[in-house]
């Protein structure tokens, strides 16, 4: 099937007015009952052999409640790491029919790209501002549409006035992490798989507490950089500062502010004079950028050549995925190079469950950034 056009807009537009003509148009489109049922037809296998029978309820973080006849065939998703974790749970693209244009992005930097190719053709019905092309989506003809329900209603209201079914998540901690991992597994008829998934979570969080635990005394002074450019960071109610604390570091950045990416000045960061620093996947600063920049050359991370970029796999490791728990292991034995927990295998465990995909060690290298993070300090323990 060839790829659907990308949708546009005239710089003109107001979000707000972006929002309305949109749903204003979805409305003409439902009431002159336009669809693409014949895009029915290209639904994978696997959400008719998960049938149970009987109707499905899923209730939202917002407590709303939706009522499917089966496990979903057709899902569109304004949200980033949404379309990586349904295709986590099916090992399949079928099913993501509209996903936000990051998601793209970070699929073809990553390994998503390279193990489903075919997702990099999937229409696009948002951006990084979270709009959802309401037109767009209602041509998709979706069971259901993913939205943040914590950024607003302008970006809910249109959707539902379009007569479309909304399912609303919240950002971002790992209890709003295993609640996204269990809606998805009641949505598309794989609850054994997703309870494996939270298993598999719940095991790992207690090794890397353990593991902590054993180095308090020696815990490092961390900084999560989610724009090193514009000197932005994971401060409090971050999921960055969840991992940080999970590894065994302490965040400089706690007390500043909220969120996961708030935005500092320079002056703080060298006062704060982190020993780590955690480069995230959404710009492409190189630890190599920051040991070459002389602005930056007093801090102790820059001077013991501790920067490290953050691995990059079916989703980027930093925010929370499926692979959440893999960024904990890491990051566990980037804080405490005595520490080793087969980061490697696990990975390739963890590929073939999640993806049904066989990774090479240099697909492995590829995610752990060893060619970036190779100039960094004891990161030949993740060499193969």
């Amino acid at each position: 099937m060839s790829p659907r056009p990308r949708p546009s807009t005239p710089a003109h537009l107001t979000r707000r007015d972006m929002l309305r003509s949109m749903g204003v148009a979805a409305l003409a489109l439902g009431a002159l009952g336009v669809t693409a049922c014949s895009n029915r037809e290209a639904v994978s296998d696997a959400a008719d052999s998960s049938a149970t029978g009987g109707p499905i309820t899923v209730v939202d973080q917002y407590q709303n409640t939706l009522t499917f006849d089966t496990p979903v065939g057709r899902i569109a998703s304004t949200i980033i790491p949404v379309p990586s974790m349904i295709i986590g749970s099916d090992q399949s693209t079928a099913r993501n029919v509209g996903v936000n244009q990051v998601a793209i992005s970070m699929a073809s930097k990553g390994m998503l790209g390279t193990m489903f190719p075919a997702f990099l053709d999937t229409p696009v019905v948002a951006g990084n501002d979270f709009v959802p092309n309401v037109e767009h989506i209602l041509s998709l003809n979706p069971d259901v549409v993913i939205q943040w329900g914590d950024k607003g209603d302008d970006i809910v209201a249109p959707l539902r006035n379009a007569g479309l079914k909304v399912l609303l998540l919240k950002y971002g901690t790992q209890e709003d992490l295993e609640a996204w991992i269990s809606i998805f597994g009641e949505l598309l008829g794989k609850k054994e798989q997703a309870d494996a998934v939270l298993a598999t979570m719940a095991a790992d969080r207690k090794t890397v507490e353990k593991a902590a635990a054993a180095h308090a005394s020696e815990a490092p002074r961390v900084l999560y950089m989610y724009n090193a450019p514009e000197i932005k960071v994971g401060a409090d109610n971050s999921y960055m500062d969840f991992w940080i604390r999970l590894g065994g570091g302490k965040n400089v950045a706690s007390g500043a502010g909220s969120g996961s990416s708030f935005a500092v000045t320079r002056e703080q960061v060298l006062n704060w004079d982190p020993e780590i620093v955690i480069l995230g996947n959404f710009e492409p600063t190189s630890p190599e950028d920051m040991y070459a920049d002389p602005r930056w050359s007093s801090l102790s991370a820059v001077k013991n050549k501790r920067v490290y970029k953050a691995p990059l796999g079916g989703f980027s490791w930093d925010p929370p995925c499926y692979e959440s728990n893999l960024m904990w292991l890491w990051v566990n034995s980037v804080f405490f190079p005595d520490v080793r927990h087969d980061l490697r295998g696990r990975i390739q465990e963890t590929y073939k469950k999640l993806y049904a995909y066989d990774v090479s060690a240099a697909d492995i290298d590829r995610i752990l950034h060893v060619p970036a993070n190779g100039v960094s300090a004891n990161y030949d323990a993740f060499r193969a």
